[in-house]
């Protein structure tokens, strides 16, 4: 006896083409087709619109609520897994759901799990995998539900739908949940009105779903779509994106919905759809500009060599001139466009970036303006691309290198896939930091420049341009793609030359300093440091030099950075070294010894206040950290003679009678007698004392200011402070004094 099942279909939300869009299409039109088809009860739920609607209710947001769906709970969940960014997300989602409901059947679909089914099944967390199109592979586990008899272990498809009109017409009140949010939650929605791409270019996951021939409704059922989802929703004040592989590779077909759309007039903002630039001609954007609609094309790139490598078909010898006609046709007609192309695609070389960077210029800064606007994306590797497939052909012939791909590292299970997908070295001749470092300099200047010549003056402008100034604001990324960068040389075992590359990178200290500000700003107040020499040598520091490859922005903050777990050693909080600095007078021509000096930031700070005349002998117990000072304070040419030593700093032996300041980078048990007595007059200490044995032997911590004079020492206490630990016992001998009542300071 059949059972009516009961299915959830879930959106975990996306990233890349289908993020940030209202409407779900792809599980909508699945869930149409399966009320149709079968006799179940269907349940469409999307984790963003969810936590909307659990913070306008004031309700902590419930995951199991959503995966249960009551009492009964769910016979099946289909999961979409839209792209391989989404794949550690639906897995985890996976694995609650099956604590949940032990019995549920559990369906991947989607582009990553097109490309990957063998490995979904393998996982064990999914029972079924759908290849392409999900309509009727979803209809067979429904009824293999329904019939007693759960498919479990299976990859199903590709079984694609060859007459579109043949689906039902999509029903959007399976959505209704969400309609009085939608707007709060996106200015934009999409829906689907063709199938397929036949083109090969060897970036794209489109071939993942096997089945790439290209078709579409008619053009009367297209209209409907259009027509549908503007009764159900109002798409006054939307954009639309029709969110087609291609819009419109038949011409007929084509023009003739075009102009029929044109009729109806829906009142949308604007059309946004994607079409290939060897497909319009004048005509059509006449029929475009009458439609509402904004073109969208994949360029890749501009110059004509690296279009062949990237296998993007067609008459390639005139392409790039069409795209120039297009782009003047558009002015005429005050149409909308937008370019896409692609850095660093494996084959790319420092010549063809520079090539496309040239074209790309003459495309857009022309002298009449322009109504398109660009998008600069770095390469990705997705799985279910050709180059995916073809990787050691490429590695063969261009000398390609797929970072985050290989020896059991694939990126989509690492939890970093805006770094890692793109971890990529294009060819022999262009490496991944090089390939960064050109794609500012050749494509930033030009994101810039094209928002003031933007002349569209019609409906939706204002998105329009947001998307140019989202673009514009891309480069402010560069920082954090250094640091995931030099993490990962860390994370697989490169850490030699991770610090060779960020020791000569040219740009990173410039991008660190520009993020250093706001710790700046506070290291300032707490340290009460003003304008002078002292706050200029800690601005001109190199911070993140010092600190570990996967610390990079941890040395933005006016924080500690440890080095190891055990944190025996650390590279202080930036106001800890002003304020011991500030304490200790640390002027031009001086000698200074810096006890526990680390990795050598501090040391770096005193080279630049002595100056030329002074002198910094630092010593550090920890001979990996002097290892890497040397190299690093060597690699700023500082002006000073520095004096470098691995060695107990706790040792006597390093204080000696020609010394003007010490300063101390840990926290000592006590103050040594015998060294402060080697001392000249006028000498000053600054180092933090343990002044109790409270805290797990630890205690509290007071940063002390000696200065020796011709009968006496002065001792003032400059409030409470933390260190690390002096990792040898300490002199028995000491220096006592009184304490005044401290001035208290954040801990350092």
């Amino acid at each position: 006896m059949n059972k009516k099942a009961k299915v959830l279909l879930l959106w975990p939300g996306s990233i890349g083409a289908a993020s940030g869009n209202f409407g779900m299409p792809q599980l909508v039109g699945l869930a149409s087709y399966a009320q149709a088809r079968t006799s179940c009860e269907v349940h469409l739920r999307d984790l963003v619109a969810e936590r909307e609607l659990y913070r306008r209710a004031d309700r902590e947001f419930s995951l199991d609520a959503i995966l249960t769906g009551g009492a009964e709970g769910y016979d099946v969940i289909g999961i979409s897994v839209y792209s391989s960014y989404d794949w550690l997300l639906s897995e985890e989602l996976a694995k609650r759901a099956r604590a949940l409901l032990p019995n549920v059947l559990l369906v991947a679909g989607g582009y990553h799990a097109s490309s990957r089914p063998q490995e979904i099944i393998a996982d064990g967390v999914f029972d079924v995998c759908v290849v392409g199109e999900g309509e009727r592979p979803l209809v067979k586990v429904i009824e293999s539900v329904a019939g007693g008899a759960p498919l479990r272990g299976e990859i199903l498809g590709s079984d694609p739908i060859d007459e579109l009109d043949a689906l039902p017409v999509t029903d959007w009140s399976l959505l209704d949940r969400y309609k009085g949010i939608a707007r709060s939650i996106a200015s934009q929605t999409q829906l689907y009105l063709s199938r397929g791409c036949p083109f090969d270019c060897a970036f794209c996951m489109e071939r993942a779903k096997r089945d790439v021939s290209w078709r579409a409704f008619s053009v009367d059922r297209a209209v409907e779509e259009v027509l549908a989802l503007h009764r159900w929703l109002d798409l006054r004040s939307w954009t639309l994106y029709v969110a087609d592989a291609l819009f419109g590779m038949k011409v007929s077909w084509r023009r003739t919905f075009l102009a029929k759309l044109a009729t109806h007039q829906v009142p949308v903002e604007k059309i946004w759809l994607l079409i290939r630039v060897d497909l319009v001609e004048d005509e059509d954007l006449r029929l475009f500009a009458d439609a509402n609609c904004g073109l969208g094309f994949g360029l890749e790139s501009g110059d004509p060599t690296q279009l062949a490598t990237i296998r993007k078909a067609g008459r390639l010898d005139t392409y790039l001139d069409r795209m120039k006609d297009i782009a003047a046709w558009a002015l005429e007609r005050d149409v909308p466009w937008g370019a896409n192309v692609i850095v660093g695609h494996p084959g790319e070389t420092p010549s063809s970036i520079e090539r496309s960077a040239k074209y790309l210029n003459e495309l857009f800064l022309g002298p009449r303006g322009t109504t398109g606007f660009l998008s600069v994306d770095p390469f990705r590797l997705y799985p279910g691309s050709p180059i995916d497939a073809e990787r050691g052909d490429w590695e063969a012939r261009y000398g390609t290198k797929f970072h985050a791909v290989g020896s059991g590292l694939t990126w989509w299970h690492e939890g970093d896939p805006d770094f890692l997908s793109e971890w990529v070295d294009p060819s022999r001749e262009l490496d991944f930091l090089t390939r960064e470092r050109m794609q500012d300099q050749h494509f930033a200047p030009l994101l810039d420049a094209i928002e003031p010549r933007f002349v569209y003056q019609g409906k939706a402008r204002d998105y329009f341009v947001r998307s140019l100034r989202d673009q514009a604001s891309l480069k402010h990324g560069r920082f954090s793609t250094l640091e995931r960068y030099f993490a990962w040389m860390k994370w697989t075992g490169r850490s030699e030359q991770g610090r060779a590359e960020r020791r000569a990178h040219p740009d990173l200290p410039r991008l660190s300093r520009i993020v250093r500000r706001r710790g700046m700003k506070h290291a300032r107040e707490v340290a009460e440091l003003g304008a002078g020499a002292l706050d200029v040598a800690i601005e001109s520091t190199p911070r993140e030099r010092f600190v570990p490859l996967d610390h990079i922005r941890a040395s933005t903050l006016d924080e500690p950075v440890a080095f190891g777990d055990g944190a025996r050693s650390t590279v202080s909080a930036i106001h800890a070294y002003a304020l011991t600095f500030g304490l200790a007078g640390i002027e031009a021509g001086q000698r200074v010894l810096d006890l526990g000096a680390g990795s050598g930031y501090g040391t770096a700070i005193l080279a630049r206040l002595v100056g030329q005349g002074g002198m910094v002998r630092s010593v550090e117990i920890d001979g990996e950290l002097v290892s890497l000072a040397r190299l690093e304070l060597a690699a700023l040419e500082l002006p000073a003679t520095l004096d470098v030593h691995a060695g107990d700093a706790l040792s006597l032996d390093w204080w000696t009678e020609d010394l003007d300041r010490v300063v101390v980078g840990f926290a000592l048990p006590e103050v040594p007698r015998e060294g402060l007595q080697r001392l000249r007059v006028g000498a000053i200490v600054v180092a933090p004392i343990v002044c109790s044995r409270e805290d797990g032997g630890h205690g509290e911590q007071r940063l002390a200011r000696i200065e020796r004079g011709r009968s006496r020492w002065s001792i003032q206490w400059h409030g409470e402070v933390r260190y690390v630990p002096a990792q040898r016992a300490a002199p028995e001998r000491s220096v006592t004094a009184a304490r005044s009542a401290p001035r208290r300071l954040p801990v350092v």
